[in-house]
């Protein structure tokens, strides 16, 4: 096999398990997922990879405690967190994952603050990766809400991301949001890959990172994720291999996010940053890159932009002129349009 896909059979209902595509070598150049489904049972099956973390180089693989005593207690404390939107559902929901066989993290911005000792009431949102299809962590997550006694809150999967989302009643306030391990050469969204695949589709190694919640193990695909965030200077490792120019620039729209941010929250300057390879990436970039651009991608990264980005003028447009073309002018043009 070679991932899953992803294809509604009902638009009007809930999806489940039925919903997922089996993709094997040759897929590639569908344009949809086939209609293949998931086998129910794995038996018969001839396993020819190792399941994730395994995958990984052992010394990619961390004991949290190893790292920071003090980041297992941390991580118990933030899915328990009071107040906290995922509170009710995160532990049942990664009992009942482990359960099936499968396997789920924290990622991304949850992943990353835990371990850099971010203030567990900074953390806004849960961000999960794990091996599970789509069609299957929605039934999953359906069975342990039912299960809560939570079976109106409702749970959704974008098609054009596979990013599974669970809701409140009559709320868009998310208490989880889920996508399996990103899988590339396809022409339509696909999971299922090793982890070292899923970290190539993050923007920068930090954000990489990966944290299982029950066997308390950091997991750094890309083998520099700790180093960049946890070093002496925050280094700005950009992971994305996509030639898609609004990806592209989004990266750079990001790195601008977690500097700035970064900059704000420590007024004294005692963080520093490395944004070499970051520079040397946008170099590489085509000149044109602001001008391949259409209307709507404008309009997302401006919106992003302004989502993202809180500090001054002055502070935007001097961390714009640190970087080299087109970034500086991708960055001094969004930057016009924020005021």
């Amino acid at each position: 096999m070679a991932g899953f896909g992803w294809l509604m059979q009902n638009g009007e209902a809930a999806s489940t398990h039925l919903d997922d595509r089996l993709l094997v070598e040759g897929d590639e150049h569908l344009p949809g997922p086939p209609n293949r489904p998931v086998p129910q049972t794995a038996d018969g099956a001839r396993p020819l990879a190792a399941m994730p973390p395994a995958d990984l180089p052992a010394h990619h693989v961390h004991a949290a405690e190893s790292v920071n005593p003090a980041i297992p207690v941390r991580a118990g404390a933030l899915l328990d967190l009071r107040g906290a939107p995922w509170r009710p559902l995160i532990r049942p929901l990664l009992a009942a994952v482990h359960a099936t066989g499968h396997r789920l993290w924290l990622a991304g911005g949850a992943a990353r603050d835990l371990v850099a000792n971010v203030p567990l009431s900074e953390v806004n949102d849960l961000d999960l990766s794990g091996t599970v299809p789509a069609g299957r962590f929605s039934d999953i997550t359906r069975q342990t809400l039912r299960a809560l006694g939570m079976s109106e809150w409702q749970t959704t999967i974008n098609p054009s991301s596979l990013v599974c989302s669970v809701l409140p009643p009559k709320s868009s306030t998310r208490l989880i949001e889920y996508r399996g391990l990103s899988k590339g050469g396809f022409k339509f969204p696909a999971v299922g890959s090793r982890l070292s695949e899923d970290a190539r589709y993050r923007d920068f190694a930090f954000n990489a990172l990966l944290y299982d919640a029950l066997d308390h193990q950091i997991m750094d695909p890309s083998g520099t994720g700790l180093d960049d965030l946890l070093g002496k200077e925050r280094r700005f490792t950009p992971l994305n291999v996509s030639d898609d120019p609004a990806t592209q620039a989004m990266v750079i729209v990001r790195a601008a996010k977690f500097a700035l941010r970064w900059r704000e929250e420590d007024p004294s300057g005692v963080v520093a940053f490395d944004l070499e390879p970051l520079k040397a990436r946008i170099a590489a970039l085509p000149p044109t890159l602001c001008r391949t651009l259409s209307g709507s991608e404008w309009r997302g990264l401006r919106n992003a932009y302004r989502r993202s980005v809180r500090a001054t003028a002055r502070q935007q447009r001097e961390f714009a002129a640190m970087l080299p073309q087109p970034g500086r002018e991708l960055l001094d043009t969004l930057i016009g349009n924020t005021r």
